[in-house]
């Protein structure tokens, strides 16, 4: 009898080492995802009503709870790179470029002549990390005078609408601030591998 006694601590000794394995995945991976993203869902919730009050937060918190429980999204691949140096010189050169071009497309919006032509052009980006194109999307389409009009993620294509070029220099200046706004981000926020592509030449594109 105190032989089987003895073995049965023994075989439930792995299972309970699994179930903690397995719950404390389940709390680091909650802690990864889960609660930055009800905290950003209570945020944008307490921004889109205007109040800060502790009711207002206690509902963005509740709402931000059912939506992540009953609509939940598949985990998207995070970088564990973040290099604060170079987001701080994102942040400068990108909002430099958002001031110079409102001051642009306002003085063609005012200009006699106005706009004789516009054009759209296909920009290569070099990264392959679907949350990289993204964010490098976003920042392109946030500075005015351009907007892209479509993406093809898996050749890694923007077609980009530009404002004003009268001259193909023109086109290919507003194709090479995009491609600096991605290395920017890139630099920024991405992986090793990200970076480590953007040595590497990209494909020709027609236009």
């Amino acid at each position: 009898m105190s032989p089987r006694s003895g073995s049965r601590p023994r075989s439930r000794a792995p299972r309970d080492d699994t179930r903690r394995i397995t719950k404390a995945r389940r709390i680091a991976v909650a802690w990864r995802y889960d609660v930055p993203l009800v905290a950003g869902l209570t945020v944008l919730w307490a921004l889109l009503w205007g109040s800060w009050t502790p009711l207002t937060l206690l509902c963005g918190v509740v709402v931000a709870l059912l939506v992540t429980q009953l609509l939940p999204l598949p985990p998207v691949p995070l970088s564990a790179r973040f290099s604060v140096v170079h987001f701080l010189h994102f942040l400068t050169v990108w909002s430099w470029l958002v001031v110079v071009a409102s001051f642009r497309v306002a003085w063609v919006a005012f200009r006699p002549r106005g706009v004789r032509r516009s054009s759209i052009t296909l920009v290569q980006l070099h990264s392959t990390s679907e949350m990289t194109f993204t964010l490098a999307t976003l920042a392109i389409s946030l500075v005015p005078g351009s907007y892209v009009a479509d993406v093809d993620l898996r050749r890694r294509r923007l077609l980009l609408h530009v404002l004003d070029t009268e001259r193909v220099s023109q086109v290919a200046d507003a194709r090479q601030e995009a491609l600096g706004i991605e290395a920017l981000v890139i630099r920024a926020l991405g992986s090793k591998q990200d970076v480590s592509e953007l040595s590497e030449p990209l494909p020709a594109v027609v236009r």
